[in-house]
């Protein structure tokens, strides 16, 4: 076994939450392996936590906390963890996110990021990213994911390309997980999801979103080069993602078609 590699605690919130795990998890007199069994991971993956090689999830927070007696440390440690590792371009998408009352959201590329699988978000980050980068950056897109369970989530129409479900994103059996995924979270009440066919007559040039608040006017984002693009505040471009949205919308296929066209694509790969 080789020296266990020092963090120091002020260079990030991943290292500061790795140099406090560590020192937790020996104060209790816990072995990697042991502690990990008690959240429900292995004892690598403690270790890869201890070093910031790999981030952690909302749950093995709670878990952490409720182990070693803490009022939510923990858990409020992940937040900022998660904003670090977030884009700085990116966070005030992610800040809408979390907080819409409902979204609208057209990809004509990709699988919406909402939707994703591990394996499949994986994939689409993979290209020239080192594997402790990749890693994080899966964590983070996956951390967002954790609107669609919470106790009111947020109400959620997609409209995918058919294009972007024919893509193949890692292989048949990452397809086929995804496709099943896809399927699972169609059957929520919340979740409505349209597949916009190949030879829809309506032609849009990039994906977009819209979010919807309680109390307060409603935001667009729509996608520039590489996903960089700022929220949209103005009430004449976010008007003309509504037009659009709701066209995209009409020639896309129903629900149920939707369903049997995933299903199709699912069973034949």
């Amino acid at each position: 076994m080789g020296r266990e590699r020092e963090l120091d605690p002020r260079v990030s919130a991943i290292a500061q939450y790795g140099y406090r795990l560590r020192y937790y998890r020996k104060k209790a007199n816990l072995s990697q392996d042991a502690l990990g069994a008690r959240v429900g991971v292995t004892g690598q993956m403690i270790g890869h936590i201890e070093t910031a090689k790999r981030p952690t999830t909302p749950e093995m927070s709670k878990g952490f906390d409720e182990l070693f007696g803490l009022d939510a440390y923990f858990e409020e440690l992940w937040w900022h963890v998660r904003r670090e590792q977030t884009p700085s371009w990116f966070r005030d998408y992610v800040a809408a996110e979390a907080r819409a009352a409902s979204l609208r959201l057209f990809n004509p590329l990709l699988i919406p990021g909402l939707l994703q699988t591990e394996a499949y978000t994986r994939e689409v980050l993979r290209a020239g990213q080192q594997d402790g980068k990749l890693e994080q950056l899966v964590a983070a897109r996956l951390a967002r994911q954790e609107i669609l369970n919470r106790e009111d989530p947020p109400w959620l129409v997609f409209v995918i390309s058919e294009s972007a479900l024919r893509r193949v994103v890692g292989g048949p059996e990452v397809m086929r997980e995804q496709y099943a995924r896809l399927l699972e979270l169609a059957e929520r009440p919340n979740i409505t999801i349209h597949v916009l066919p190949d030879d829809a007559p309506v032609y849009p040039s990039g994906g977009f979103t819209i979010f919807s608040f309680d109390e307060a006017p409603d935001l667009g984002y729509a996608e520039a080069v590489n996903g960089h693009g700022p929220l949209i505040e103005q009430r004449k471009p976010i008007e003309g993602l509504r037009v659009m949205f709701d066209l995209i919308r009409s020639t896309a296929l129903p629900t149920a078609a939707s369903a049997d066209l995933i299903r199709a694509l699912m069973e034949g790969t």
